[in-house]
């Protein structure tokens, strides 16, 4: 049962180490100097732009713009230009009047995929869809076209990046069996290697192998007593002396003479009583005496007299 309770408490160990998620800490926006005002791009390519539908092909001519921009921008300088105080709630209320707004998001990367565009000079583009501390479960979709060298992809990830990009529209998508939207927006990723969830996580890199080492040790210990245990148990047994079993075999000679024995002593009947020895024989008192009755004298007659008065 030891044994099993300590395999059964690492699996579980393992298991929530390894499906934990970096919460990122983004330091909260303070009071200042009144911001610019914000200003939508006015291009002609935004005209056709839809909210709250998926990605149409009214939406190409804008999407390509964007690809474009950013590709023509260092992650510094899209970082620097980027705005910090806009949020989920200005997206969705208002998606026209920051259309084409650069912002600065913070979070953690969910779901990375890649597909084949021939709007991309790699012929590929990727979407990375992230949540912040803000969205909750409501992400952004975040698409790009570099990603960072070693940057995971898949499904199921938890990354901590920055983004910075142009915000295109509100996107409807399906979750399950529901509608939702989500921001659109095109720009550059950032990713630091060293931070990455999956090199922290039990299932990669040294952290593994010292994991695997650790459980290796409780089990050998935990083994260790057990059979030291089970070892005492045994040599106890052993100074109490033998234990003989009911099931024991008896040899077929020794259980027949002892038959035979038996047999010969019912026949020779049942044993003699001893006599009782004569006390007074033994002790040296004369028979009379032992039995109780008086030794007549000497001349005396031993007739015993009438009982009635001597005749004349």
């Amino acid at each position: 049962m030891i044994l099993l309770a300590v395999l059964v408490g690492g699996i579980w160990v393992f298991w929530q180490y390894g499906r934990a998620r970096p919460i990122p800490v983004v330091p909260p926006a303070v009071a200042g100097p009144p911001p610019k005002p914000v200003e939508p791009d006015r291009s002609v390519e935004f005209e056709s732009v839809t909210d709250r539908t998926p990605m149409t092909l009214r939406d190409t001519a804008a999407y390509a713009l964007l690809i474009d921009r950013a590709r023509g921008k260092s992650a510094v300088q899209l970082a620097a230009e980027s705005r910090r105080d806009l949020f989920l709630t200005h997206f969705w209320e208002r998606p026209e009047h920051y259309r084409g707004v650069p912002v600065h998001i913070d979070g953690t990367a969910l779901r990375v995929l890649r597909y084949e565009s021939k709007l991309s000079r790699t012929g590929w583009l990727y979407e990375a869809w992230i949540e912040t501390p803000e969205t909750g479960r409501y992400p952004y979709v975040c698409v790009f076209e570099d990603p960072p060298k070693g940057f995971p992809i898949g499904p199921n990830v938890s990354e901590r990046v920055v983004f910075n990009g142009y915000f295109l529209k509100i996107m409807k998508y399906q979750a399950g069996d529901v509608a939702r939207g989500a921001p659109l927006l095109i720009g550059r990723i950032g990713w630091d290697a060293s931070q990455s969830a999956f090199a922290k996580a039990p299932g990669s890199g040294s952290t593994l192998k010292w994991t695997l080492i650790l459980l290796a040790i409780m089990f050998v210990v935990t083994l260790t007593r057990w059979l030291a245990t089970m070892r005492r148990s045994f040599r106890r047994g052993e100074r109490a002396g033998p234990r003989f079993s009911p099931t024991d075999e008896i040899d077929a000679d020794a259980l027949d003479r002892w038959v035979r024995s038996t047999a010969d002593e019912r026949a020779d009947g049942p044993p003699a009583i001893p006599e009782t020895p004569d006390l007074s024989v033994v002790a040296g008192i004369p028979a009379a005496e032992a039995s109780g009755t008086q030794r007549p004298d000497e001349g005396e007659s031993l007739t015993r007299p009438n009982s009635g008065d001597d005749s004349t």
